[in-house]
């Protein structure tokens, strides 16, 4: 048998067989659809006419049992809906394509390529440097497909969620970086705390010392026998500035060296004021700093001596006390005759600090001088004292 001849009887097998699921799923639908396009369809009394008028021919007869065996099974909703085979649907569809049956799949788009003209491809996009995006899943509505009458609720397109990240509402800051800054900076454990906008204050630093010096060390660098004695002194730095607030050192040499006995703190303008221990004998002393040192100032200690004169008949008897005199020092007395300096007597100081004296009275009243001479304990000291002359014996 050939392409062009038609086997009724696999058209009829086709038809009396029991519809599938697939096939009754729409039947009702389609059923309503046939009534309303017989209602409103008029049949030709010579026949019908048909799209394809060879293909009746050929039917004949069995064509028509075909077609009142689909009418009354449930084939016909099938061949509503396409889902018989296409031998059986090209059949069915030459009989009634009238009352709106389709055509078989492959005939749909064997009709639909002849009347469609072809289509030209559109040129490829320029790449751009952005990264692809995937294109959104749409439904894809084949050309050939016929629309219904009536819409389905199950044909209703639903928008497939898209997965572009460009669409995306938080786009990662690789692909879509702001123009705007953050307001909040970044933070760094490692980096230092943020600049402030005003300079912090600095101390300021203060000068390095130079010289130290001793303005004064008691009055006119003598003191009272067993007395103490205010040490003065400054300290500068190497081109004169005052160097403020740096500790200073008073200290006295003795026979083992130099020993500390007070301590200080300079003033603004760099000066310093110690004052020593008591002094029984003269003494050195001098200012340090670090490893800076004044000279060596003397300290001297200026003792007293004090006398008086007792005249009785031919003799006078001059006593005298020193104060700060070392215990056997010295002690002398001396007059001036015709214009010289006479030594009139001597004695040792004893450990009281008293002196005596027995001299023949002069004729005449005259002066002596009781006179402590100078020591490395300490300067020299006097007293004057006015001894009568002698009396007569009584």
């Amino acid at each position: 048998m050939t392409s062009e001849e038609f086997d009724e009887q696999a058209l009829i097998n086709a038809l009396t067989a029991p519809g599938s699921p697939a096939e009754l799923g729409d039947e009702q639908r389609y059923r309503e659809m046939f009534r309303a396009a017989q209602a409103t369809t008029p049949v030709a009394a010579a026949g019908p006419t048909l799209v394809g008028g060879r293909a009746v021919r050929r039917l004949g007869a069995g064509a028509s049992l075909a077609v009142v065996v689909a009418l009354a099974t449930g084939g016909v909703a099938a061949a509503y809906s396409s889902n018989l085979p296409d031998p059986v649907q090209r059949a069915v569809h030459s009989v009634l394509s009238p009352i709106g049956v389709p055509p078989a799949e492959s005939q749909r788009r064997v009709e639909q390529a002849r009347k469609e003209p072809t289509p030209t491809p559109e040129p490829a996009p320029t790449p751009t440097p952005e990264p692809p995006t995937p294109a959104p899943t749409h439904p894809v509505v084949k050309p050939s497909e016929k629309p219904s009458a009536t819409p389905s609720p199950s044909e209703t397109v639903e928008p497939t969620p898209t997965t572009d990240p460009s669409l995306s509402e938080s786009p990662t800051p690789s692909e879509s970086p702001t123009d705007v800054p953050s307001s909040t900076a970044p933070t760094d454990p490692t980096s230092s705390p943020s600049p402030s906008d005003s300079p912090s204050p600095t101390t300021p630093v203060a000068p390095v010392p130079g010289a130290v010096t001793v303005s004064s060390a008691g009055a006119g660098s003598k003191v009272a026998p067993g007395g103490t004695a205010v040490v003065t002194g400054r300290v500068t730095a190497a081109d004169g500035t005052p160097v403020p607030d740096v500790q200073v050192y008073l200290q006295e040499r003795a026979s083992s060296g130099w020993q500390r006995v007070a301590t200080g703190r300079t003033a603004a303008d760099g000066s310093v004021a110690l004052v020593t221990r008591p002094v029984p004998s003269s003494i050195q002393v001098r200012l340090k700093t670090g490893r800076l040192a004044s000279a060596a100032r003397q300290l001297t200690v200026q003792p007293t001596v004090s006398a008086s004169a007792r005249t009785a008949g031919r003799f006078t008897t001059v006593t005298g006390t020193v104060v700060g005199g070392q215990v056997g020092d010295p002690v002398y007395l001396q007059t001036t005759r015709n214009g010289q300096v006479v030594f009139e007597g001597q004695v040792t100081l004893g450990a009281d600090g008293g002196v005596r004296f027995d001299i023949a009275a002069p004729k005449l009243d005259r002066w002596y001088v009781v006179q402590l001479p100078a020591t490395r304990a300490h300067a020299a000291a006097q007293a004057r004292v006015l001894v009568k002359a002698a009396t007569a014996d009584s």
